[in-house]
Protein backbone atom coordinates (compact mmCIF):
# COMPACT_ATOMS: atom_id res chain seq x y z
CA UNK A 1 0.00 0.00 0.00
CA UNK A 2 1.35 3.37 -0.29
CA UNK A 3 2.93 5.55 2.31
CA UNK A 4 -0.34 7.01 4.90
CA UNK A 5 -2.66 4.38 3.28
CA UNK A 6 -5.33 4.28 6.13
CA UNK A 7 -6.02 0.69 7.62
CA UNK A 8 -8.95 -0.12 9.79
CA UNK A 9 -10.19 0.12 13.70
CA UNK A 10 -9.66 -3.40 14.08
CA UNK A 11 -6.39 -3.96 12.65
CA UNK A 12 -5.06 -1.15 14.47
CA UNK A 13 -6.55 -2.93 18.07
CA UNK A 14 -4.87 -6.46 16.82
CA UNK A 15 -1.15 -4.68 16.03
CA UNK A 16 -1.42 -2.68 19.35
CA UNK A 17 -2.35 -5.84 21.42
CA UNK A 18 0.73 -7.97 19.13
CA UNK A 19 3.02 -4.83 20.13
CA UNK A 20 1.81 -5.13 23.79
CA UNK A 21 2.47 -8.84 24.09
CA UNK A 22 5.53 -9.40 22.25
CA UNK A 23 7.10 -5.93 23.07
CA UNK A 24 6.50 -4.84 26.42
CA UNK A 25 5.31 -8.44 27.85
CA UNK A 26 7.66 -11.32 29.20
CA UNK A 27 5.99 -13.49 26.53
CA UNK A 28 7.64 -11.53 23.73
CA UNK A 29 11.37 -12.47 24.78
CA UNK A 30 10.32 -16.12 25.11
CA UNK A 31 8.93 -15.73 21.61
CA UNK A 32 12.21 -15.27 20.23
CA UNK A 33 13.35 -18.68 20.98
CA UNK A 34 9.98 -20.21 18.62
CA UNK A 35 11.02 -21.71 15.31
CA UNK A 36 10.19 -19.46 12.51
CA UNK A 37 8.45 -16.34 14.89
CA UNK A 38 11.44 -13.86 14.73
CA UNK A 39 12.05 -14.31 11.26
CA UNK A 40 8.40 -13.80 10.32
CA UNK A 41 7.64 -10.96 12.99
CA UNK A 42 10.58 -9.06 11.42
CA UNK A 43 9.82 -9.82 7.83
CA UNK A 44 6.43 -7.78 8.82
CA UNK A 45 7.75 -5.13 10.76
CA UNK A 46 9.97 -3.96 7.85
CA UNK A 47 7.36 -4.17 5.26
CA UNK A 48 4.98 -1.81 7.07
CA UNK A 49 4.86 1.64 4.98
CA UNK A 50 1.63 2.77 7.12
CA UNK A 51 3.67 3.77 10.42
CA UNK A 52 6.61 6.27 11.51
CA UNK A 53 7.60 4.57 14.69
CA UNK A 54 8.45 0.66 14.01
CA UNK A 55 11.29 -0.70 15.48
CA UNK A 56 12.93 -4.07 14.77
CA UNK A 57 16.05 -6.38 15.81
CA UNK A 58 18.92 -5.63 18.53
CA UNK A 59 22.42 -5.17 16.76
CA UNK A 60 25.65 -4.12 17.89
CA UNK A 61 26.84 -1.46 15.83
CA UNK A 62 25.64 1.15 12.94
CA UNK A 63 26.85 -1.30 10.32
CA UNK A 64 25.02 -4.33 11.50
CA UNK A 65 22.00 -2.67 11.18
CA UNK A 66 22.44 -1.66 8.20
CA UNK A 67 23.39 -4.91 6.37
CA UNK A 68 19.98 -6.36 8.10
CA UNK A 69 17.69 -3.99 6.11
CA UNK A 70 15.69 -5.79 3.42
CA UNK A 71 16.62 -5.15 0.10
CA UNK A 72 13.14 -4.36 -1.42
CA UNK A 73 13.16 -1.26 1.78
CA UNK A 74 15.04 2.53 1.07
CA UNK A 75 17.97 2.74 3.54
CA UNK A 76 18.46 6.01 5.81
CA UNK A 77 16.95 9.65 5.31
CA UNK A 78 18.30 10.46 1.99
CA UNK A 79 15.45 10.19 -0.21
CA UNK A 80 12.80 12.33 -2.42
CA UNK A 81 9.82 10.96 0.03
CA UNK A 82 11.42 11.47 2.70
CA UNK A 83 12.60 15.01 2.04
CA UNK A 84 8.45 15.75 1.25
CA UNK A 85 7.06 13.85 4.68
CA UNK A 86 6.53 17.83 6.20
CA UNK A 87 6.13 20.05 3.09
CA UNK A 88 1.75 20.14 4.47
CA UNK A 89 3.04 21.46 7.98
CA UNK A 90 6.79 22.52 7.90
CA UNK A 91 6.43 24.19 11.92
CA UNK A 92 4.86 20.86 13.83
CA UNK A 93 5.01 21.37 17.48
CA UNK A 94 4.36 18.96 19.64
CA UNK A 95 4.93 18.29 23.73
CA UNK A 96 7.85 17.45 23.57
CA UNK A 97 9.06 21.15 21.34
CA UNK A 98 7.94 23.44 24.60
CA UNK A 99 11.40 22.62 26.40
CA UNK A 100 13.63 23.22 23.11
CA UNK A 101 11.76 26.70 22.76
CA UNK A 102 12.07 27.59 25.92
CA UNK A 103 15.83 27.49 26.57
CA UNK A 104 16.25 29.22 22.94
CA UNK A 105 14.15 32.21 24.57
CA UNK A 106 16.89 31.91 26.71
CA UNK A 107 19.88 31.23 25.36
CA UNK A 108 20.10 33.40 22.44
CA UNK A 109 20.70 36.90 22.26
CA UNK A 110 21.11 39.31 19.90
CA UNK A 111 23.50 38.10 16.71
CA UNK A 112 22.97 34.38 17.61
CA UNK A 113 24.51 31.50 15.29
CA UNK A 114 22.97 28.35 15.80
CA UNK A 115 23.74 25.19 14.08
CA UNK A 116 21.03 22.75 13.64
CA UNK A 117 22.33 18.55 13.53
CA UNK A 118 19.39 17.19 11.66
CA UNK A 119 16.90 19.61 11.53
CA UNK A 120 15.15 18.34 8.62
CA UNK A 121 13.81 21.68 6.39
CA UNK A 122 13.45 23.66 9.12
CA UNK A 123 11.16 21.86 10.98
CA UNK A 124 12.31 23.77 15.09
CA UNK A 125 13.18 26.95 13.10
CA UNK A 126 9.24 27.45 11.61
CA UNK A 127 7.64 26.47 14.37
CA UNK A 128 9.62 28.62 16.56
CA UNK A 129 9.33 31.45 14.16
CA UNK A 130 5.20 30.44 14.24
CA UNK A 131 5.10 31.90 18.24
CA UNK A 132 8.25 34.05 19.01
CA UNK A 133 10.36 36.93 17.05
CA UNK A 134 13.56 35.22 16.23
CA UNK A 135 16.70 37.00 17.67
CA UNK A 136 18.07 39.94 16.14
CA UNK A 137 20.75 38.90 13.79
CA UNK A 138 20.41 35.01 14.24
CA UNK A 139 22.10 32.42 11.76
CA UNK A 140 20.32 29.56 11.63
CA UNK A 141 22.18 26.68 9.82
CA UNK A 142 20.52 22.50 9.13
CA UNK A 143 23.04 20.24 8.80
CA UNK A 144 21.06 17.42 6.67
CA UNK A 145 21.49 14.52 3.76
CA UNK A 146 21.20 16.37 0.68
CA UNK A 147 17.29 15.55 -0.12
CA UNK A 148 16.40 17.28 2.88
CA UNK A 149 18.73 20.12 2.79
CA UNK A 150 18.08 20.64 -1.26
CA UNK A 151 13.90 20.34 0.10
CA UNK A 152 14.59 22.45 2.88
CA UNK A 153 16.36 25.07 0.63
CA UNK A 154 13.11 25.32 -1.39
CA UNK A 155 11.05 26.07 1.04
CA UNK A 156 12.95 28.71 3.09
CA UNK A 157 13.08 30.48 -0.61
CA UNK A 158 9.10 30.31 -0.47
CA UNK A 159 9.14 31.40 3.11
CA UNK A 160 11.31 34.35 2.95
CA UNK A 161 13.50 32.72 5.21
CA UNK A 162 16.40 34.77 4.44
CA UNK A 163 18.62 33.95 7.74
CA UNK A 164 18.09 30.02 7.47
CA UNK A 165 21.04 27.80 5.60
CA UNK A 166 21.63 24.54 4.46
CA UNK A 167 24.59 22.17 4.29
CA UNK A 168 25.54 18.86 4.43
CA UNK A 169 28.12 18.14 6.75
CA UNK A 170 28.86 19.47 10.28
CA UNK A 171 32.30 19.63 9.72
CA UNK A 172 31.04 22.66 7.32
CA UNK A 173 29.12 24.44 9.38
CA UNK A 174 30.52 27.63 11.07
CA UNK A 175 31.13 28.33 14.43
CA UNK A 176 28.57 28.96 16.49
CA UNK A 177 27.00 29.52 19.74
CA UNK A 178 24.27 26.86 20.33
CA UNK A 179 24.52 23.43 18.82
CA UNK A 180 21.34 22.38 18.77
CA UNK A 181 19.56 18.61 17.43
CA UNK A 182 15.64 17.50 17.73
CA UNK A 183 15.41 13.89 17.76
CA UNK A 184 18.59 13.40 14.94
CA UNK A 185 21.61 12.44 16.81
CA UNK A 186 20.64 8.87 17.31
CA UNK A 187 20.17 8.22 13.62
CA UNK A 188 23.66 9.04 12.77
CA UNK A 189 26.08 6.35 11.93
CA UNK A 190 28.75 8.46 14.22
CA UNK A 191 27.89 10.36 17.09
CA UNK A 192 28.83 9.95 20.36
CA UNK A 193 31.80 9.95 21.14
CA UNK A 194 32.99 12.98 18.74
CA UNK A 195 30.65 14.85 17.82
CA UNK A 196 32.01 18.29 19.58
CA UNK A 197 35.20 17.50 18.00
CA UNK A 198 34.08 17.40 14.29
CA UNK A 199 32.93 21.00 14.79
CA UNK A 200 35.04 24.67 14.07
CA UNK A 201 34.80 25.36 17.57
CA UNK A 202 33.24 24.11 20.94
CA UNK A 203 29.97 25.76 20.83
CA UNK A 204 28.93 26.86 24.64
CA UNK A 205 25.99 25.56 24.26
CA UNK A 206 24.48 21.96 23.52
CA UNK A 207 20.57 21.57 23.18
CA UNK A 208 19.62 17.95 22.74
CA UNK A 209 16.13 16.57 22.64
CA UNK A 210 13.92 13.40 22.02
CA UNK A 211 16.88 11.18 22.83
CA UNK A 212 16.30 7.32 23.20
CA UNK A 213 18.68 7.01 26.46
CA UNK A 214 18.70 3.90 28.58
CA UNK A 215 20.22 2.05 31.75
CA UNK A 216 21.89 -0.62 29.69
CA UNK A 217 24.80 -1.08 27.03
CA UNK A 218 24.66 0.87 23.83
CA UNK A 219 22.94 -1.12 21.19
CA UNK A 220 21.31 -0.17 17.92
CA UNK A 221 17.78 -1.30 16.49
CA UNK A 222 16.20 -0.81 12.74
CA UNK A 223 13.43 1.97 12.91
CA UNK A 224 10.99 1.81 10.12
CA UNK A 225 9.71 5.63 9.42
CA UNK A 226 7.16 4.72 6.52
CA UNK A 227 9.08 5.52 3.72
CA UNK A 228 12.07 4.48 4.57
CA UNK A 229 14.09 1.97 7.14
CA UNK A 230 17.42 3.50 8.93
CA UNK A 231 19.69 1.97 11.72
CA UNK A 232 18.44 4.16 15.23
CA UNK A 233 20.58 4.27 18.21
CA UNK A 234 19.72 3.84 21.97
CA UNK A 235 22.77 5.55 24.39
CA UNK A 236 23.59 4.24 27.16
CA UNK A 237 22.78 7.31 30.06
CA UNK A 238 26.04 7.37 31.77
CA UNK A 239 28.45 7.08 28.84
CA UNK A 240 26.39 10.29 27.21
CA UNK A 241 26.60 12.06 29.96
CA UNK A 242 30.38 11.39 30.80
CA UNK A 243 31.52 12.35 26.98
CA UNK A 244 30.11 15.61 27.80
CA UNK A 245 31.73 16.03 31.21
CA UNK A 246 35.24 15.50 28.95
CA UNK A 247 34.36 17.91 26.80
CA UNK A 248 34.29 20.52 29.20
CA UNK A 249 30.33 20.73 29.62
CA UNK A 250 27.73 20.86 32.57
CA UNK A 251 24.62 19.17 32.32
CA UNK A 252 22.32 22.46 33.08
CA UNK A 253 18.76 20.85 32.71
CA UNK A 254 17.52 17.50 31.62
CA UNK A 255 13.54 16.48 30.64
CA UNK A 256 11.77 13.89 29.92
CA UNK A 257 9.46 13.36 26.57
CA UNK A 258 6.87 11.40 26.95
CA UNK A 259 5.37 11.44 23.18
CA UNK A 260 8.16 9.01 21.95
CA UNK A 261 9.09 5.35 23.18
CA UNK A 262 10.16 2.42 21.40
CA UNK A 263 8.81 -0.73 21.71
CA UNK A 264 11.00 -3.60 19.95
CA UNK A 265 8.98 -6.75 19.64
CA UNK A 266 10.62 -9.98 21.10
CA UNK A 267 12.58 -7.72 23.29
CA UNK A 268 10.26 -6.19 26.19
CA UNK A 269 13.82 -5.82 28.19
CA UNK A 270 14.65 -3.47 25.98
CA UNK A 271 11.30 -1.38 26.06
CA UNK A 272 11.52 1.89 26.20
CA UNK A 273 8.36 4.18 27.75
CA UNK A 274 10.03 7.92 26.93
CA UNK A 275 12.82 9.76 25.26
CA UNK A 276 15.16 12.45 26.60
CA UNK A 277 16.41 16.13 26.42
CA UNK A 278 19.16 17.41 27.72
CA UNK A 279 21.03 21.13 27.68
CA UNK A 280 24.73 21.08 28.06
CA UNK A 281 26.65 24.36 28.81
CA UNK A 282 30.66 24.62 28.49
CA UNK A 283 32.91 25.21 31.12
CA UNK A 284 36.04 24.35 30.22
CA UNK A 285 38.55 25.84 27.49
CA UNK A 286 40.02 22.72 26.59
CA UNK A 287 38.39 18.84 24.87
CA UNK A 288 39.78 15.91 25.89
CA UNK A 289 40.83 13.74 22.73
Amino acid sequence: MPFGAPVSTATRIRRKLLEILLGRLPFGRWARYLPLIPKLLIARQMQRDDHTGLHSGIYPSWDAAQADIPAFRKAGWDHEETSKLWIGQIDPVRLSTYPVFFWLTQLLGENPRLVDLGGSIGLTYYGYRKYAPLPKGVRWTVVEVPALAEQGRLIAAEQKAGNLDFIETLEAAPACDLLLSAGALQFLPESLPGLIERMAAPPRYVLLNKLPVVPYEDCWTLHNYGPAVTPMRLYNAASLLQYFERAGYRLRDRWVVQDLDVIIPLHPERYLKEFSGFLFERIAEKIER
